[in-house]
């Protein structure tokens, strides 16, 4: 009887369309707690005040600013069906993005699949591609929205499902080349996302087999990825990936897994388990880092980037067409441990400070504005939308909107001008 009361609450709340917004908060939440305290590991300092509340703060901000966005007013819909032919020219803009791309990586910057990984980073790092292949690199990351536009119309077409779902695989070759295992999980996890989203998987028996059988492949390749990549680095206990690993220095792992690791004989076995250790601190640590983030910037002169540091790649671009000056070499280093993981939250500190939270309220508003516009079935926004609550998901371990997500982002804005002007213009013909 309680539980049928509670089932009539939510649909008087009308929860059901709020249902993406919470699961991608809470369910990130929940995923870290849960890898959390299944990694053998202690903390090494005491968490800072301020940190915890910074982030407490932003995950409260954002909520309440996605719920005092006003609702939709009008009702009526005003739509324009997304055409097959539309998704159409949208793969073929892809598949010629990334053909450009990998011109521009295998033929001007030399990278090749012979080179070790530290080789083809030193050469993309130091060859300055042209405005063409800027373009290209940017407009490859339409490759996940065919698929959310297919299932958004609901379009019984397989050929065009099955080229939409390959369109996930074309990142692999650069993410191999990197020997970054984002360009597999990144795809991987949107895919997921979206399929979570339109209710195409139900937990069901053969779902859970696609899954698991979908995420062994993945993490064999990322075990493959991480061990060639540190193969010159290491010996064959993988010191350097396990006791000498500099993400032990805040979140030190029990050295009994390292007895259990180093113990093992079989070595496929035992370069399982480094994948896996390290997956699993990787994905946790980054709080810990955004709290020694936090903690050097008690100590040390702070200065809000305002978005140049989460928007980077913008910098990039602007001061490579002489738009602007800034310091690229002195924003990298904001973060005192440099390369590592600082959360969603640590970008949003650096850009902001404290004033992060009241951009926080606005972001979660935004959500609920493109919520709105998805209700009223204006479903150039759903890209936008999905990807944002990607981001939600993943705020206690990584930052998406950095780097890759700046390009995801303006592909986004690009799909809603296209659409908004396509209407504009089979509205003028009527």
């Amino acid at each position: 009887m309680k539980i049928k009361k509670f089932m009539i609450l939510m649909k008087k709340m009308k929860i059901s369309q709020h249902r993406p917004f919470l699961l991608s908060i809470f369910g990130g939440i929940f995923v870290w707690f849960f890898l959390f305290l299944l990694f053998p590991a202690k903390i090494v300092n005491n968490f800072s005040n301020e940190a915890f509340l910074y982030i407490i703060a932003s995950y409260v901000a954002l909520v309440l600013g996605y719920f005092i966005f006003p609702k939709n007013k009008k009702k009526e819909i005003s739509s324009i069906t997304i055409s097959k032919g539309f998704i159409y020219s949208i793969i073929v803009l892809t598949l010629i993005s990334f053909l450009l791309r990998y011109i521009d990586l295998f033929l001007y910057r030399k990278v090749s699949f012979t080179n070790t990984v530290w080789q083809n980073r030193a050469l993309l790092s130091e060859t300055n591609s042209n405005f063409l292949f800027i373009i290209a690199s940017v407009c490859k990351q339409l490759y996940f929205i065919p698929i959310i536009f297919i299932f958004k119309n609901k379009i019984k077409d397989k050929k065009l499902l099955l080229y939409s779902l390959l369109l996930f695989l074309l990142p692999f070759i650069e993410g191999y080349i990197r020997g970054s295992r984002n360009g597999f999980f990144m795809p991987m996890a949107l895919l997921f996302i979206i399929f979570i989203y339109f209710n195409r998987i139900r937990f069901q028996k053969k779902d859970l087999i696609l899954i698991l059988t979908t995420c062994s492949i993945l993490f064999i390749i990322a075990t493959s990825i991480i061990i060639n990549r540190e193969a010159s680095k290491t010996d064959n206990n993988y010191t350097s990936l396990t006791t000498s690993f500099f993400l032990n220095d805040f979140l030190k792992p029990n050295p009994q897994i390292f007895k259990t690791i180093h113990s093992i004989e079989n070595q496929t076995l035992k370069k399982m388990f480094v994948s896996g250790f390290q997956f699993n601190q990787y994905y946790v640590h980054g709080v810990f880092e955004f709290d020694n983030l936090v903690k050097y910037y008690q100590k040390e002169a702070f200065n809000p980037q305002y978005g140049k540091y989460t928007f980077f790649v913008i910098n990039r671009f602007t001061n490579k067409y002489g738009l602007s000056k800034t310091n690229l070499e002195k924003i990298q280093l904001l973060n005192p441990r440099k390369i590592t993981f600082i959360t969603f939250f640590g970008g949003l500190y650096l850009d902001f400070g404290w004033l992060g939270i009241i951009i926080m309220i606005l972001y979660g508003s935004f959500q609920r504005f493109l919520v709105n516009k998805t209700l009223l079935q204006e479903n150039k926004y759903l890209p936008l939308l999905i990807f944002l609550l990607f981001c939600n998901f993943f705020m206690l371990t990584f930052n998406f909107i950095k780097n890759t997500g700046t390009y995801i982002l303006i592909v986004c804005f690009a799909v809603i001008f296209s659409v908004s002007l396509w209407k504009k213009l089979i509205l003028k013909k009527k």
